[in-house]
């Protein structure tokens, strides 16, 4: 059986030098599914007259904007942080390691995702208007319990990845992907509450 860095990622970081555009890959997918989930709360709380084209566009747009700069942040904080604890090793294999590593957070994006467009198009998402523009509060906690799962789950995906990135002991790699999933799910926390 193969390994994935879904359930076992110590083997798949071991075995493999994942792939810089399959890391690419997997971060552009979380951006555009993220983005995705807004499409309904935005038509419902201003309307739209623009064109599924237009829509599909900016979503795409939003979402490698989204997936470059969440990419970029987490790859430099593993960089720094390890370097600290003495790691060393290359930029783009670290950059490869943290993308390969978000891949939970494709799924976690997409069952909210999914959730807020199963709502919509059923016709149970509360309507949304610029004054009133607060999700219902099992809503949010679905969304926080989802990305609390999903950053945990990167977290031990990427103790691996940084310790073959960066050439550190598993504790020390753990420690670095500790603070990198912490800080995520706080950040997740407050931006939804």
């Amino acid at each position: 059986m193969p390994s994935t860095p879904l359930f076992d990622p110590e083997r798949f970081f071991v075995e493999r030098t994942p792939s810089f555009l399959g890391a690419a890959g997997i971060v552009y997918a979380i951006g555009v599914v993220s983005v995705a989930s807004g499409v309904p709360l935005f038509e419902q709380a201003v309307g739209s007259e623009l064109s599924p084209v237009s829509i599909v566009a900016a979503v795409l747009l939003g979402g490698a904007v989204g997936a470059v700069g969440i990419w970029a942040v987490f790859t430099a904080v593993v960089y720094v942080l390890s370097g600290l604890l003495g790691g060393s090793g290359s930029l783009a294999r670290t950059a490869a390691n943290v993308g390969w590593g978000q891949l939970p957070g494709l799924l976690a994006s997409a069952c909210t995702t999914g959730g807020v467009w199963l709502l919509y198009l059923t016709g149970g998402l509360p309507t949304l208007t610029p004054t009133h523009a607060q999700l219902p509060l099992w809503l949010v906690l679905f969304q926080v319990t989802t990305n609390a799962v999903g950053y945990l789950w990167i977290g031990y995906l990427f103790a691996y990845g940084i310790r073959e990135a960066r050439n550190l002991p598993l504790r020390r790699a753990a420690a670095v992907a500790g603070i990198v999933s912490v800080g995520a799910v706080a950040f997740s926390l407050g931006s939804l509450l």
